[in-house]
């Protein structure tokens, strides 16, 4: 444990600063390992193409004379291609080799002060010449006058250092690490303060330029463990502590020759000689191995370098600073998949090592064969040769690295450069200099011919510059030095456009035989047959791309989206199954459209509402999760709505959020702003104003407010809203307008739709016919319909022979409510009980009939001034939703009755926000407040809302003008009555101006006494 750990018997001012050195060096190992995993992925990382596409789907659906007309809304489902991003300039990695490699340069000056002279000024001579590497002058440091920066640096090292050398040799090492720390601060806050730069590009350019010193520190730490491997199989072999335990000369030989026989075979690959890869040994791994060795046998060599400066500290340091400093040229090399340099890291621990292991194989069996023969601890002795010596090992070994580098035709050199360049490239990138940048890259590339770094770097520059050919060309300079999957992709997504359907389809197919296990490029090839009408191909690739990527949610999500595109209701409800856990954005927007589009409840059980939509993803999810959650009465997103429509760069969305925000009021109780906002959409939105004056329809025929759907659908109509033909002729016929009704219904006919013309000949031929010939020769459906569309023109008698006509039990029971509705409306208390019982013995317990009756019952039982049993039974009868809004005109009617006037006036004010469309609420209240707040204004802003939301109601027009009058508006009056004489047969409106004529004769007359 004592060899494991030799520092434990140093002093506290060295062992501490090399433990801290020492976790310093594997900061930077677990960086490079780190990088060399994610490096490339995060330089050169997938991106996504988003398309999107629309969907209809279902938001409400409207009963209308047993036809069903369907309120859709735009649904979003994303596609997402894959694609590669803009190269991604690592300025955490610059910033962490930065950081490291500052601590490293104080230990090395701490380390070489502690030197004798002569190895001293070798080691601030290179320490000057790492220095010169960072290119100080370029950063403009006092004003840019020439290297004084450079000169200040060397000065202060050089004059920290040697005063420890040569005046005070006996300060702790501790002592004289942080004094060089103190330098390294203070020429560090002078770089940054006085460079004219920002620090992220100062902490870019330190590190760009000084990768040449990094380079020749990496390539000195190699020669320094290019034989440890060897030396460490020589330790295995000898160092037992009796000769039987100890193995024999050949075995060593026999595993040496192995490692090097691996290492020649590498080399050969390299080189060509070989094609195929024998022995996939990974050249990194082998320099840490040989690194670990070496770490060990640093204090074993004392006895050759022992004359120059001491193991302790000296030899210690400068090993961890080197191997740190290696560390960290090749993590950086990883971090910016700079592939030059990576391979050129590669190729030299495979020359250096294979070079000096054979140099050190010979100089062991040379000077110590025959101790090996005779099983002696060979390894004590190994640094003290009596034939062969050192010197000559290290000459021979490096004349054959020579060799070896030469028949590559000195590539290693032009490697080299090309990753420099490459650095310099990113620095001007970054700088904003293309001109510069471009210069240094071409130049990458000349060096080291098609690099995917620079010629990647080089693509991405034209892609911005929108110079296509160009960027083709480059990435298949690429492609042609090393194949790459995101290169594939990449040269595949330029041809994008339909006429290049072919290059693409080869292109991905391409990248497919080279990279059979990519689900990224199975993902695009399936997305790509999804544009033809071959389904088999589009489920082959998608089966791929989920068969090697089974986590992969990018591909569930297309795959879902194109079932749903598609209408393929089995595949896309196992999808949806199968899928149902997956927390990826674009995967749960799909998820939300096809849900809806299948009737189901939503599934995300907390609502989505991103702070912002600056992602395509985060607004399809919150707006088709809206969509899917309308009528829960749950307005909390009208908030992020809100936010939305104020921030700057959603104007892509603006329409469709206003439109959401329209849909949420009037879904969840307000339907007076839902429709304000609806309205001036339509106004706003020319091209889309027929489906807006469409949807404004649909809502009113929720409401029953026929003839203002009926003019809506015709505003639609006239904007060539195709689906409002034939709801403009039903919401006709509802408002029992038959013979208007009939002349819309023919104009279905310019839709050349012949399912919505067979419906609408249907219905026009039936509003042709007297009620003789319906109860004679009309089907149950047709007598209901007849039923419907003429109410009030019918006898009670009529009424009683339809539905006792109609036979089929579901129908019957629609009839039997129609029935208890007539008898309601004409007062008849006796007759539209008896009917209720009688309908109620046959309705279902739920449902929209059953609530309908239920709301009827509530209304006799008010209208017969049953307060107690209207109040009992109101919240235990079934209602639907909407027709539970009811409750507050009824609870508002009670309150009155029984004089409870605040109450009443709280509840009548409620009642009017959430009905605004219900005549009967509007009446009441306004005639509440007439009789509460005489003198008040309350009553004629009712009507006045009233008539303004419902423009074709005669009652709320009458009432209207009488409280004109009231309030002296002599004018508003007279455009009442105007409006009236439209609204009310010619004797009903006679009628009413006499009515008229005498409120007017009170009115003048009070005024008059007043004045008296």
């Amino acid at each position: 444990m004592s060899k494991i750990k030799f520092w434990q018997g140093w002093d506290t001012h060295t062992r501490y600063p090399y433990l801290f050195l020492l976790l310093l060096g594997l900061l930077a190992l677990l960086l490079g390992v780190y990088y060399y995993f994610s490096g490339e992925a995060t330089t050169f990382a997938w991106d996504k193409i988003t398309d999107l596409q629309v969907v209809p789907v279902p938001v409400n659906e409207v009963e209308g004379l047993l036809e069903r007309f369907t309120l859709s809304a735009d649904g979003y489902l994303l596609f997402e291609q894959y694609d590669v991003a803009l190269p991604h300039i690592n300025t955490v990695a610059a910033s962490l080799l930065l950081a490291i490699l500052a601590v490293c340069m104080a230990f090395y000056t701490a380390a070489i002060s502690t030197m004798r002279q002569l190895p001293y000024f070798g080691g601030v001579l290179l320490l000057m010449l790492f220095l010169a590497t960072f290119n100080f002058d370029l950063l403009d440091i006092f004003g840019g006058a020439g290297q004084t920066m450079l000169l200040v640096s060397i000065v202060m090292f050089a004059l920290g250092s040697y005063a420890f050398q040569a005046f005070s040799p006996n300060t702790g090492f501790g002592l004289r690490v942080v004094a060089m720390l103190g330098v390294v601060a203070v020429l560090g806050l002078l770089i940054y303060t006085e460079a004219d730069f920002t620090p992220e590009l100062i902490t870019l350019h330190l590190v760009s330029y000084s990768s040449l010193g990094l380079m020749a520190a990496a390539v000195l730490f190699m020669l320094w463990v290019s034989y440890e491997n060897v030396n460490a199989l020589l330790w295995i072999n000898t160092q037992a502590k009796t000769p039987e335990r100890r193995f024999s000369m050949w075995h060593f030989l026999l595993i040496s020759i192995l490692y090097l026989l691996s290492l020649l075979l590498m080399y050969l690959r390299h080189v060509g000689y070989i094609s195929a890869e024998i022995l996939p040994l990974n050249a990194y791994l082998i320099l840490l191995l040989s690194t670990v060795a070496g770490f060990w046998g640093m204090r074993q060599r004392q006895a050759y370098y022992g004359k120059l400066f001491p193991f302790r500290p000296t030899g210690a340091v400068l090993y961890l600073v080197f191997a740190t400093m290696a560390f960290l040229s090749m993590g950086y090399a990883f971090a910016t998949a700079n592939d030059s340099l990576t391979l050129l890291y590669q190729n030299l621990i495979l020359y250096t090592h294979l070079a000096f292991g054979f140099g050190f194989l010979v100089y062991v069996m040379i000077n110590f064969g025959r101790l090996l023969e005779q099983r002696l601890p060979v390894y004590k002795v190994v640094y003290e040769p009596k034939t062969f010596s050192l010197f000559s090992f290290f000459v021979m070994s490096l004349v054959l690295c020579v060799i070896l580098v030469m028949r590559t035709h000195y590539r290693s050199y032009f490697q080299a450069q090309a990753g420099y360049y490459s650095y310099i490239g990113d620095l001007y990138r970054a700088s904003g200099n293309d001109i510069l940048a471009k210069r240094f890259y071409e130049e990458s590339h000349v060096y080291d011919n098609g690099n995917m770094k620079a010629n990647y770097s080089l693509a991405a520059m034209y892609r911005l510059e929108d110079e296509r050919n160009l960027e083709i060309l480059r990435i298949k300079e690429a492609l042609d030095r090393k194949p790459n999957p995101k290169l594939y992709v990449r040269l595949a997504n330029l041809y994008d456009e339909k006429q290049y359907f072919f290059e693409k389809q080869y292109a991905l197919q391409q990248g497919a035989e080279q990279f059979p296990e990519s689900a990224e490029i199975y993902n695009n090839l399936a997305l790509l047959y999804t544009q033809t009408s071959v389904q088999d191909s589009t489920e082959y690739y998608f089966n791929l791309a989920q068969e090697f990527d089974r986590n992969n949610e990018v591909v569930r999500s297309n795959r879902l989206a194109y079932y749903t595109r598609q209408a393929m209701l089995e595949p896309a409800k196992i999808e949806l199954r199968e899928s149902q856990r997956g927390k990826y954005k674009t995967l749960r927007s799909n998820q939300a459209v096809l849900r809806q589009l299948l009737g189901m409840d939503p599934q995300d059980k907390e609502a989505f509402m991103p702070d912002s939509l600056e992602q395509v993803e985060d607004f399809t999810l919150f707006y088709n999760q809206t969509i899917s959650s309308l009528s829960k009465g749950d307005t909390s997103r009208l908030k992020s709505i809100n936010s939305y429509l104020n921030a700057q760069g959603n104007q892509i969305f603006f329409s469709d959020l206003l439109y959401l925000k329209g849909l949420v009021h009037h879904y969840n109780g307000l339907p007076r702003e839902g429709r304000r906002l609806v309205e001036n959409l339509a106004l706003q939105m020319e091209n889309q104003s027929g489906y807006f004056y469409n949807t404004l329809g649909l809502w009113m025929l929720e409401e029953k407010n026929n003839r203002a759907a009926a003019s809506y659908f015709k505003q639609a109509k006239d904007r060539g809203y195709a689906q409002a033909y034939l709801s403009h002729g039903y919401a006709l016929a509802m408002a029992h307008q038959p013979e208007a009704a009939v002349a819309a219904l023919e104009e279905v006919a310019y839709t050349e739709n012949e399912a919505a013309i067979s419906v609408a000949q249907e219905l026009a031929t039936l509003l042709r016919q007297d009620v003789q010939t319906v109860l004679a020769e009309g089907s149950d459906k047709q007598k209901l319909q007849y039923l419907l569309a003429f109410q009030p023109t019918l006898t009670q008698e009529q009424v009683n022979a339809l539905v006792n006509a109609i036979q089929e039990k579901e129908l019957k029971r629609h009839a039997m409510v129609t029935r208890v509705e007539y008898l309601l409306g004409r007062q008849r208390w006796k007759a539209a009980y008896d009917a209720m019982q009688e309908a109620s013995a046959i309705q279902r317990p739920e449902g929209e009939l059953r609530s309908a009756l239920n709301l009827l019952q509530l209304k006799l039982w008010l209208y017969t001034e049953k307060y107690d049993v209207l109040l009992n039974k109101m919240d235990r009868l079934y209602l639907t939703e909407r027709d539970k809004r009811m409750a507050l005109y009824f609870k508002a009617r009670v309150a009155e009755a029984r004089g409870r006037s605040e109450e009443a006036a709280a509840r009548y004010e409620q009642a009017v926000k959430m009905l605004t469309y219900d005549e009967e609420t509007l009446l009441a209240a306004a005639d509440f407040f007439r009789k509460y707040k005489p003198g008040d204004e309350k009553a004629y802003n009712i009507l006045l809302s009233g008539i303004t939301y419902n423009p074709f109601s005669a009652r709320l027009y009458k009432a209207y003008a009488l409280e004109s009058l009231e309030q002296g508006l002599y004018s508003y009056a007279n455009q009442a009555s105007e409006t009236l004489q439209d609204l009310l047969p010619p004797s009903e409106y006679a009628t009413f101006i006499e009515k008229l004529e005498q409120k007017r004769q009170e009115v003048e007359a009070r005024a008059e006494n007043w004045q008296l």
